[in-house]
């Protein structure tokens, strides 16, 4: 018998980029889950997005996805690990997106000056969970009135809100940097953010100015 999760999978068309699902697997990169990951290209087109910046590469598994949807759409993505950067050049390449995926090769903390020629309607957090919050504060001006700001990860493994059942210290540590993000955020003036439980948590916050 299938479970929820799985039946919405499978209803949910297959894209030539989930060809790189198998990678991650064997190489134990995370990526994103498949749902959270339709539900942010729904957003695209809800939104009529253009340009998306994205903190967290990877192997590139989400930019394509995101460029996926339009044509029109184009990703600029920060990656400071040297082998999934080198790795995400290369799928990049391989799915004929190179003219509209830039891929930036830097430490997200000191790659602002390299992505502000542009505004961007959608800013997508995706990288080390302990910085969501000097992210969002550095590249939020980043982003148009009315854009989006999406923060992947917010549950982390569903031990945020259960702290109680973590035993790794530093894990620990980590549970509650993503709390303080989480409380910070729900707060933040100018922002209106849902939390919504899809993937490993998602938060969608809305520019209002």
């Amino acid at each position: 018998m299938l479970n929820n999760r799985t039946y919405i999978t499978q209803l949910n068309k297959e894209n030539h980029v989930d060809a790189l699902r198998d990678y991650a697997e064997q190489h134990q990169v995370p990526i994103m889950d498949k749902v959270a990951i339709e539900m942010v290209k729904q957003l695209i087109r809800i939104h009529q997005t253009e340009s998306i910046l994205e903190i967290g590469t990877a192997i590139g598994y989400s930019s394509l996805h995101f460029a996926s949807v339009h044509e029109s759409v184009t990703v600029t993505t920060i990656e400071r690990n040297k082998e999934m950067y080198e790795q995400a050049v290369k799928n990049v390449t391989a799915f004929n997106c190179s003219d509209r995926i830039r891929l930036v090769f830097s430490d997200a903390k000191e790659a602002f000056y390299d992505v502000n020629d542009r505004q961007y309607d959608i800013l997508f957090i995706d990288a080390a969970k302990a910085q969501s919050k000097n992210f969002f504060e550095l590249y939020s001006p980043l982003v148009k009135k009315g854009g989006l700001i999406i923060t992947d990860n917010i549950l982390y493994h569903d031990f945020v809100g259960n702290i109680e059942v973590v035993r790794n210290r530093n894990v620990k540590q980590m549970v509650r940097k993503i709390e303080k993000y989480n409380d910070w955020l729900s707060e933040q003036p100018g922002y209106t953010t849902n939390f919504i439980d899809l993937g490993d948590g998602m938060s969608i916050s809305i520019k209002e100015f």
